[in-house]
């Protein structure tokens, strides 16, 4: 009890911190979340007024100290619950009258250019729909797809356009889902297109946030002015201005194989290499003795960098943290890392609820805590006797940490795991630094107009060989992974009896249950089911082709049938056929099939096929007429054969068994 306290006393945050997460988590389960977390307050309270009232003995109350924990966690998940129910997303109702062909006014909060065109994430005020119908929201976020439509707008504007709102779902042609859940994990529920609409800007909100992302936008295009190659351009804005529209998906896949994709996301790792930037420009203030001005004058600036990056969310959780470690050090606190994580987190979580569920937040806090957690154990070296090796080794067992806590989390979400993440960290996160530094230089002195030849041609050379090795080394080194919730439990149970064992109490059972858990956890993984095997394929809705989506390890390869013609195609052991031509009479059959597929070009009668084919199952295409397809639907229940629009059933799944 007494190492708790004072490891609890050490960490005077922490009870809070995970009490408002804990909050935050019943109110998704809780349908009257505000009540119940008033009642929870109430509840602390009067605890806290029995205690201070009627406890007056001194060796009782000491005795009873700890329950002071208790009525502070009570009070502080009433308090999450009741933010949380506050700031809850809303949702639109389910009538047409509310979705289709509606007016909306709402306020642009951020703009990405893609290849299709702009997406905007529009924060609604107001739809109105037929029939007069007018709805306000307060916390309704949109995505609206520009299209070939010409927006114009930019973060801040109040826009006004006519759409049809839909739900953000999966896309039924790919094995690889998980766009909705990570959408709805920022808040985004609905989906809007405008291919050919008009958006009108009416005014324009000069908020902080919008001039934040507007400068972003200036530096992004003084980026892309420079003469440094289109690639190399690309990963600097990425690595600088966290803007990873402009990268192309074969760059993130190779990133993301070598198991070295966070790179590309600006996080606590870019604020800590800009903080050490600042740290050194400025080291001449330690010389009029006033060291502490320089960590907080560095910790200012790195603010400002934030503001200029967009104000990101994971930006802003690693300036929160580095503030709190700061202000730690000037405050000659010695045990500060732990504590300025818990308070980060807080102040998150408060001005954010839903941050909870976001997996760049959690995948954050979890490297960072395994990091402190484990890394000064892991490390057998004496920092005194020899501190160069003890910095590489330092860095070792810190991506170590950060990965055996991470991962799972990851492998959770992404459904797949990096094999060459060691040896791609330990070469790119050293050279990382300075390839950030040298890429700041250049563009300071192009903002001068004044350019260095050896500057770009080490910047190009450096992302080629960069590309190439982690193209190189993460080929292939990729596993699918399938982890549910309860292996996920289990692993941070291990964890937290090993971070207990080592940073609270020596205790032993805690050790033995460490063990223990992880070992179920690992044990338990070859048995997880739910992993797509390969050679399962999707016979895809697509009006334009007859293609099938074929899984391939963690992709999947796009077969398209011949169109106007008979063609065939085999997938393991199953036969498709896709008759998208008229077919002559007394016409000889190939043989029989798994699936036929009929098209639009075909102009026979299922009967006639049928009997050529003999397929286990008739699928009829979206280029079919829809009169022609209700025909066809109501010919094969005639005839008893089945038969499946993938118009109206939607793309057809076949899992291929192993």
């Amino acid at each position: 009890m007494g190492n708790l306290e004072r490891a609890l006393g050490s960490n005077t945050l922490a009870v809070p911190a995970i009490a408002v997460a804990l909050g935050i988590f019943f109110s998704t389960e809780s349908p009257n979340a505000s009540l119940c977390g008033f009642i929870l307050i109430i509840l602390a309270l009067l605890f806290y007024i029995f205690h201070i009232c009627y406890i007056k003995d001194a060796v009782t109350s000491w005795r009873l100290r700890m329950f002071h924990y208790l009525w502070l966690a009570i009070a502080y998940v009433g308090g999450g619950m009741l933010l949380a129910d506050m700031n809850r997303y809303e949702h639109i109702d389910t009538g047409a009258d509310i979705r289709k062909d509606v007016s909306i006014c709402g306020e642009v909060k951020d703009v990405r250019e893609t290849t299709s065109g702009d997406v905007l994430t529009v924060q609604v005020r107001d739809i109105i729909g037929g029939k007069g119908i007018h709805q306000n929201f307060n916390n309704l976020k949109l995505l609206v797809k520009c299209g070939n439509a010409d927006s114009r707008a930019i973060s801040g504007d109040i826009v006004v356009f006519k759409a049809n709102i839909e739900d953000i779902k999966d896309n039924p042609n790919s094995f690889f889902a998980g766009y909705k859940d990570i959408m709805a994990s920022k808040g985004v529920f609905y989906i809007c297109s405008l291919d050919n609409g008009k958006i009108n800007v009416i005014d324009h909100h000069k908020s902080a946030m919008a001039l934040s992302r507007e400068i972003r936008n200036r530096l992004e295009c003084f980026i892309e002015n420079t003469s440094l190659a289109k690639k190399t351009q690309n990963f600097i804005i990425t690595v600088l201005l966290g803007d990873r529209a402009y990268l192309d998906s074969d760059t993130r896949a190779i990133f993301a194989d070598a198991g070295v994709a966070h790179v590309l996301a600006l996080s606590g790792m870019h604020m800590g290499i800009i903080g050490g930037i600042l740290l050194f420009l400025l080291f001449p203030v330690n010389f009029t003795g006033r060291y502490k001005s320089r960590i907080m004058l560095a910790a200012i600036l790195l603010w400002g960098y934030a503001f200029i990056t967009g104000m990101a969310p994971s930006t802003v959780r690693a300036c929160v943290m580095v503030s709190f470690a700061s202000l730690a050090l000037v405050l000659e606190r010695k045990r500060y890392v732990f504590n300025s994580l818990f308070a980060a987190t807080l102040i998150i979580l408060t001005v954010s609820p839903s941050t909870l569920y976001d997996a760049g937040f959690q995948l954050s806090f979890i490297c960072v805590a395994s990091m402190a957690a484990f890394a000064p154990h892991l490390n057998p070296l004496d920092r005194k006797r020899s501190p160069f090796s003890y910095k590489v080794v330092s860095l070792l067992v810190a991506t170590l940490a950060a990965t055996c806590g991470s991962w799972v989390v990851s492998a959770f979400y992404f459904k797949t795991f990096p094999l060459a993440f060691i040896p791609s960290n330990l070469l790119l996160l050293p050279i990382l630094p300075f390839y950030v530094a040298m890429a700041l230089c250049h563009l300071i002195f192009m903002g001068i107009g004044i350019e260095f030849s050896f500057l770009k041609k080490l910047l190009d050379t450096g992302f080629e060989l960069t590309e190439y090795f982690l193209r190189w080394i993460g080929n292939g080194n990729n596993i699918e992974t399938h982890v549910t919730i309860w292996i996920v439990a289990l692993w941070f149970g291990g964890l937290l009896s090993f971070a207990f064992y080592l940073n609270i109490v020596r205790w032993r059972p805690l050790l033995y249950a460490g063990v223990i858990l992880t070992c179920i956890t690992l044990v338990s993984l070859p048995f997880q089911s739910g992993t797509v095997p390969d050679g399962s394929f999707i016979i895809t809705d697509t009006y334009r082709d007859v293609a099938i989506n074929i899984k391939d390890g963690l992709t999947e390869k796009t077969i398209r049938m011949d169109k106007g013609k008979l063609s065939s195609l085999r997938v393991e052991n199953i036969s498709i056929i896709a008759v998208d031509c008229v077919l002559p009479e007394n016409y000889l059959s190939p043989g029989e099939c798994d699936y036929l597929i009929i098209a639009g070009g075909y102009k026979g009668n299922v009967e006639y096929v049928n009997g050529i084919f003999n397929p286990k199952k008739i699928i009829i295409h979206p280029s079919v007429r829809r009169k022609k397809e209700k025909q066809y639907l109501e010919e094969g229940v005639r005839l008893g054969v089945d038969c499946h629009s993938l118009r109206i059933d939607s793309p057809l799944h076949c899992i291929i068994e192993k």
